[in-house]
């Protein structure tokens, strides 16, 4: 594209007809105003106007103005824009705003005013705008078509940018080279850091090789489950969790990750409830339960929500609540325990006990991805893709911008634990080979066979929580085979 010629001094000005921008050095000059600003819908929050809804070619103007600067929009649109128009779109859509061209009609001088104070500050903008993009939010999987853009975006960077000398085309270069390079954590997370914090060495049984359930440490246990429980978490990218990716079928599989971790949350309950149904003894059956409370608190202690919620679900699988004999010989202290943290998963007021527990919570902490995909969910089924004026809806992508960037927030946290990759293995082979609950009644009835109380309708005075988790992961959870 040709860059903008300075026009002869001896060209009129055009009286303005563009609306007026905020800026009260733009107000007085007609040609620094935005192009696109009638394009754009305004609310007022605490007297601050924030976006609403616009046309693409608004949002994109917005997102870099030359005079305005607002960091919150910038997030919102990059968190979301995939949602509404292509990464080839919007890089077009920079591209443009970067060689921008003058209004006619400019004398000399006005041009070079709009050139220090428009033209410049724009291109600062869209380089800005580029290098966050490819640093946070890039979410092209790593195919021809997304190579092809990043070579059109480098040789951009490498031939353009110098040209016109604007800062920040080193940064920008450098990570557009690892991108090239199939580096897929060009920034990777900050993580907190607990380097002062000395790791507790692992509590280990004397007998590694043949490794049995209740031989091992409860804490120990939750450590290790938490480590693995972090490393699915933390894999969890950006464009899995827009337009409910989790939930769509597709020739290559969407949302892995996502659904690889719900995979394990629903294995890790399968596993909970066949570990107890393999005991015919009911002695047994009450050390699991009680040893499964210990493991589930020690994780609700370390702040790992994920698999404390997999674990009370576990315990609240209809075959596994039904057992009234064997839950009735449960001590009241883990009894205690567990109807303390089962209040996790009560949906009363739209899960208001877990999300104040959430609110409570400091790092390290692995929440329940249940409860984000509902708030997913809930924002892409209850609002329109565009408003009434047919303006692309920034008020329903600030809604999910949120809940993605508190979903990221926590991918910051990091365990000081020492992995056991002994105990590791045995934990997933053995989550892996566990049994759907679904396909359990039969075996529990074989261990208690149904009750006066069950038969007239009536139950143990228990609190099932499989009806809470069923609802988590039909509404939100639910994935395509």
């Amino acid at each position: 594209m040709e860059h903008a010629r300075a026009p002869s001094s001896d060209v009129s000005v055009a009286p303005s007809t563009t609306t007026r921008s905020s800026s009260l050095f733009d107000e007085a000059i007609w040609f620094l105003q935005p192009d696109h600003h009638d394009e754009l819908q305004f609310e007022l929050d605490n007297g601050v106007p924030v976006v609403k809804g616009g046309t693409a070619g608004a949002l994109v103007e917005y997102l870099t103005r030359h005079d305005k600067l607002d960091t919150a929009f910038n997030q919102v649109f990059l968190l979301t824009f995939p949602s509404f128009m292509t990464s080839a779109q919007l890089f077009a859509m920079l591209m443009e705003r970067f060689y921008i061209q003058h209004p006619d009609g400019l004398t000399q001088a006005e041009y070079q005013i709009w050139l220090s104070h428009k033209k410049k500050p724009t291109q600062l903008r869209v380089i800005n705008v580029l290098k966050r993009w490819l640093e946070y939010t890039w979410v092209e999987p790593d195919d021809d078509e997304a190579r092809a853009l990043l070579k059109k975006i480098y040789e951009f960077a490498l031939d353009s940018i110098p040209a016109i000398k604007t800062p920040g085309s080193n940064g920008l270069i450098n990570v557009i080279e690892r991108r090239l390079q199939g580096d897929r954590n060009v920034r990777g997370h900050q993580r907190v850091s607990l380097q002062s914090v000395a790791s507790p060495p692992p509590v280990l049984p004397k007998k590694m090789k043949k490794i049995k359930f209740l031989d091992l440490n409860p804490t120990e246990l939750a450590r290790q489950l938490t480590l693995l429980e972090l490393r699915l978490y933390d894999k969890i990218r950006l464009e899995e969790c827009l337009n409910k990716a989790w939930q769509k079928r597709a020739g290559l599989e969407p949302a892995p990750r996502i659904r690889a971790m719900i995979h394990h949350s629903n294995q890790l309950a399968n596993w909970v409830g066949n570990l107890i149904l393999e005991q015919s003894d009911l002695k047994k059956r009450v050390r699991l339960i009680k040893h499964f409370i210990d493991i589930l608190e020690a994780c609700y202690d370390m702040r790992n929500y994920s698999t404390s919620i997999a674990v009370v679900s576990g315990l609240g699988t209809a075959p596994i609540h039904r057992l009234a004999r064997t839950w009735s010989q449960v001590s009241e202290r883990s009894m205690a325990t567990f109807q303390r943290i089962q209040r996790l998963v009560n949906s009363t007021r739209n899960f208001i006990e877990y999300r104040e527990t959430m609110r409570a919570a400091s790092p390290p902490c692995i929440p329940f991805l249940g409860v984000f995909l509902m708030d997913l969910t809930f924002i892409e089924d209850g609002n329109p893709d565009h408003t009434p004026a047919g303006l692309i809806n920034m008020d329903k992508r600030a809604k999910s911008a949120a809940v993605i960037q508190e979903l990221q927030n926590y991918q910051s946290s990091e365990y000081v634990f020492q992995p056991v990759p002994d105990l590791q293995d045995y934990l997933i082979s053995s989550t892996q080979a566990a049994e759907d609950m679904a396909s359990k009644h039969d075996r529990s009835l074989e261990l208690e066979p149904r009750t006066r109380v069950e038969m007239s309708g009536g139950g143990a005075p228990y609190v099932s929580t499989g009806t809470h988790m069923t609802g988590i992961l039909v509404a939100s959870m639910a994935m395509g085979d």
